[in-house]
């Protein structure tokens, strides 16, 4: 397959930063973006590191340092793709917010609240406002939503106090939306799909000591995710899926993919 332009948001760490090492490793031409450009103390990961990483493999990345709750730096990050690759023929969506505390309605902060949902859900609506006129420029192309089993409806109640409602609303809110715009962009060539990584073994995930049995026992590492991820965007085949909402581990284990 020809070398394809993909930006991957939120790619400092976790399963931002595998998404793009195992899309380098197609020798496909990255722009990154996440807010924690450099190094800093007390934080794990960062996109200079993500860039260096791949470049020593000999592949092609560019860092960009945006805050994607903006909707000017979604911006800047599609022209950035643009004007240093020639055109844009893919997004992923990673980029998220997930709350600094809060487990219930009163809890939560109206400053958290909306922070989570800029992030989460009008970060992704600006990035894919900005993106789609520059894949049907290229005849077509893939976006890849990343969303959460937060945003599933549940009669559990035990399950719904896992997540924050900031983020469970915003992550449903995502799943709408790529629903949503499915039929228009698939008019222009377009496929989106929501994509949930399940219960992923990220760095922060593995440092917790809180972990019952049972989500350890649910736990997948991120190469599960980023199979699928590079399934959907390099494959051609994501128009199959586009506007609904797909399960990682069952797209790898359907598929065979080596996750």
């Amino acid at each position: 397959m020809a070398s394809l332009v993909v930006v991957v948001t939120g790619a400092s760490r976790g399963i931002g930063k595998r998404i793009a090492l195992d899309l380098a490793a197609g020798d496909h031409r990255l722009v990154l973006a996440a807010r924690t450009l450099d190094p800093q103390k007390g934080r794990t990961g960062s996109l200079s590191e993500t860039v260096a990483e791949i470049e020593a493999r000999g592949g092609a990345a560019i860092a960009v340092a945006a805050d994607l709750s903006v909707p000017d730096d979604a911006e800047r990050v599609v022209k950035t793709a643009v004007a240093e690759f020639g055109g844009l023929d893919a997004v992923v969506n990673n980029a998220a917010a997930t709350g600094s505390g809060g487990r219930n309605l009163t809890e939560i902060s109206w400053t958290d609240w909306t922070r989570q949902f800029d992030t989460n859900v009008h970060g992704t609506f600006a990035m894919m406002r900005a993106a789609v006129p520059h894949l049907v420029a290229r005849g077509g192309g893939t976006i890849v939503n990343i969303s959460s089993r937060a945003g599933d409806l549940t009669d559990n109640v035990d399950d719904s106090r896992l997540f924050s409602p900031a983020y469970a609303a915003s992550k449903a809110a995502v799943n709408r939306l790529t629903n949503a715009v499915a039929a228009d962009l698939r008019d222009r060539s377009v496929a989106v799909v929501a994509l949930d990584p399940g219960s992923v073994r990220t760095e922060r995930v593995a440092a917790l000591k809180n972990l019952t049995p049972e989500h350890q026992a649910r736990l997948v590492e991120m190469t599960v995710p980023a199979a699928a991820v590079v399934h959907l965007v390099t494959s051609g085949a994501a128009m199959e899926w586009s506007g609904q909402l797909v399960r990682a581990k069952d797209l790898v284990d359907q598929l065979g993919l080596p996750g």
